[in-house]
């Protein structure tokens, strides 16, 4: 038998391999291979961009949902608000007491008119919508025009051509309190801003000159909006205006010295009258007083001018100013909804003696806004926690129920426990033996605060009148700061206005 050649297999054609062969197998790279390190480095470069992407993503929503979701929906080149007015009815801005500060009134031929049942008394917290968004108007847009009616009935609404009702922004507005301050206040130029120190509720916030957001034709608008600067009607002189807080400036100035004075108790000073600048000026007492000898105490109830501006001299000014920037000089307060400046205090190791001087006795560069002025007293009355304030309490369907809330917030304790003790007692001396006496007498309440008379023209007499301090009365308190533009001495003006306040507030306890 003849054996049988092999062949080989020709190239194109198909290969035939026995069991015993082995098999090819498509070439595969190793783990070391070149191309294969460079494969997984560029697929872990795309995974982690992707990564990256998701994480800046991912923190810009909740950014938005937090912080800027509120901005951007209430922002009046949001064209999605036209839309939603379209369908929903704008809801009501409330009262904490139930009183309607805004309301939408629907003609017989479904013409919406916005308006204002209380006039010009809450223009500049409220708001209006006539001439553009101003105050919570524009601030609680998305709130007002977003319908929490049953998903079924907005639909039926739809069907039928009627618009869902909106939802309703609550304040922490006490009609009866803002009332009471506006009528206090009369035509006299100034504001008068109360809060709760517990929780940080601004339960009045009364500015005047004021306008009516019912009266506003265009020529009226016109005449109202080119005023300028600190004579317009638009200014919210309670969280905008900026005044030399006076005496009442005190209160920092004496807790200063505690703070840095562990025998601040040992304190004493004999009053001329008058000191010497260091400059060739002289700084004069109000109404050319001679107290003679003082305490710290006694020197902060009669407001001697000439005891502080020692004491002032005495401070280390950075400290000082911290203390002061503790409370909200140099930034802005932490207040949403309402548009504010900021209260100033520049003083450094480099200011002369002179502008220390006037500093401490609040005069000079020292500037502070209504509101401002208060934080301090609402601190002390709350034995050193200051509270957030605010001005807007929940959020609440058409049918009353709540949709959400907001929560008070501490913003920390500027003041020590003991510190806030010891200025109590300063501040109640004020109305026992001071400046303020006309709350200590006949009054259900124990009142303490602290008064100003702050100059505020070069070379003349005129002078700011303010009163800020709280009132405790069966277990609550309520802080108030009162300035009138021009209107002489704290005791004699703003004092009987915190009165009328503190009196209602009392009354309704």
């Amino acid at each position: 038998m003849k054996q049988m050649k092999s062949v080989k297999p020709v190239r194109g054609s198909m290969e035939y391999e026995s069991d015993n062969m082995p098999k090819k197998r498509p070439n595969k790279p190793s783990k070391g291979d070149p191309a294969r390190k460079q494969a997984n480095k560029e697929m872990a470069v795309v995974t982690y961009i992707f990564i990256a992407l998701f994480m800046v993503l991912s923190v810009y929503m909740i950014v938005f949902v937090i912080r800027d979701s509120d901005q951007v929906l209430n922002n009046p080149a949001n064209k999605r608000s036209e839309i939603w007015a379209k369908h929903v009815t704008r809801g009501n801005i409330l009262s904490s007491d139930g009183y309607e500060l805004a309301k939408t009134e629907v003609g017989k031929k479904g013409k919406e008119t916005r308006v204002y049942p209380y006039g010009s008394l809450f223009a500049h917290v409220v708001g209006q919508m006539n001439h553009g968004a101003t105050g919570l108007e524009s601030s609680e847009n998305y709130e007002l025009l977003n319908s929490n009616l049953n998903p079924f009935y907005r639909i039926v609404n739809e069907f039928e051509g009627k618009k869902s009702p909106g939802n309703n922004v609550v304040t922490t507005l006490s009609l009866k309190l803002s009332q009471v301050a506006s009528e206090a206040l009369g035509s006299r130029r100034g504001s008068v801003v109360a809060m709760e120190p517990k929780t940080g509720k601004i339960v009045t916030m009364v500015s005047k000159p004021s306008y009516d957001p019912n009266e506003l034709t265009d020529e009226k608008w016109k005449q109202i909006s080119s005023s300028s600067g600190d004579d317009s009607p638009l200014l919210n002189r309670a969280t905008q205006g900026l005044y030399p807080p006076g005496s009442t400036f005190k209160m920092y100035t004496a807790l200063a010295y505690i703070r840095q004075n562990a025998d601040y108790e040992e304190f004493r000073h004999k009053c001329k009258g008058s000191i010497k600048t260091g400059d060739g000026g002289k700084i004069r007492c109000y109404g050319g007083a001679v107290h003679g000898r003082l305490d710290l105490t006694t020197a902060f109830a009669k407001s001697c001018n000439t005891a502080f501006c020692k004491i002032g001299q005495k401070l280390n000014i950075a400290g000082w100013r911290n203390l002061c920037e503790s409370m909200y000089f140099n930034k802005a307060i932490p207040i949403d909804k309402l548009p504010k400046n900021i209260a100033k205090f520049q003083l450094s190791s480099s200011t002369s003696k002179g502008d220390v001087m006037q500093a401490s006795i609040g005069q000079g560069d020292v500037l502070v806004t209504p509101l401002q002025n208060l934080l301090l007293a609402a601190t002390i009355a709350n034995n050193g926690n200051l509270m957030k304030p605010y001005v807007v309490d929940k959020i609440v369907d058409f049918d009353g129920k709540i949709l959400s809330e907001t929560s008070t917030k501490s913003l920390g304790t500027p003041v020590a426990k003991e510190e806030a003790k010891t200025m109590q007692k300063l501040m109640r001396a004020t109305v026992q033996k001071g400046t303020a006496t006309s709350l200590y007498y006949g009054t259900p309440y124990k009142a303490a605060g602290k008064t100003g008379s702050a100059e505020y023209k070069a070379g003349s007499s005129d002078s700011h009148a303010w009163f800020v301090g709280y009132v405790t009365y069966k277990g609550k308190k309520l802080a108030i700061s009162v300035l009138v533009e021009g209107g002489g001495t704290g005791g004699a003006v703003a004092v009987p206005i915190a009165k009328r306040v503190f009196d209602a507030w009392a009354e309704g306890l």
